[in-house]
């Protein structure tokens, strides 16, 4: 329990837990509302047809809630300076995820599976990228870049530093 107390190490474990949490309700909503389309029965022609819906838009609200209420419940008693190192952890580990993405499509031609796996470090900041793809209707790597910085939003919780 020390390993929390350590504010250098609360951002990142704060966006982890929230990734796991956020991935997990993405799963979930994602079967509800496939049994939903599957229970409404088939369409005239008889088949039946899975479609996302607004369960994208969903998840992205319940993400957005959930990383301002972590903030907000677990750095908000931080100076800025604080959150700056601790957040830049997060950023780093998420521009390499996304080198190691690239790299290994570039590679292999296909997504790797264990960066898929560690992507759930970043569910928790998939909202800002849900809206600029939103915004921009395009997903490409300069729309990803954005998203990386996501953990300085952490800022706006942070006390002012005091001059030593």
């Amino acid at each position: 329990m020390e390993f929390w107390k350590r504010p250098l190490w609360r951002v990142p474990v704060v966006l982890g837990g929230l990734g796991l949490l956020c991935r997990l309700l993405s799963f979930i909503l994602s079967f509800a509302w496939g049994r939903i389309q599957i229970a409404q029965g088939p369409g005239p022609d008889g088949s039946v047809v899975l479609t996302t819906g607004y369960v994208g838009e969903i998840v992205a609200a319940v993400m957005f809630l959930l990383f301002w209420l972590a903030g907000w419940r677990f750095v908000r008693g931080l100076t800025r300076r604080q959150i700056f190192a601790s957040a830049t952890i997060m950023v780093l580990v998420y521009a390499a995820l996304l080198a190691a993405e690239q790299i290994g499509q570039a590679v292999t031609g296909s997504y790797p599976m264990w960066v898929y796996r560690l992507w759930v470090l970043a569910e928790g900041k998939s909202w800002v990228d849900q809206l600029l793809f939103r915004l921009t209707g395009t997903v490409s790597l300069p729309m990803a870049i954005p998203g990386l910085f996501a953990p300085y939003l952490y800022l706006v919780f942070g006390k002012k530093d005091v001059p030593q």
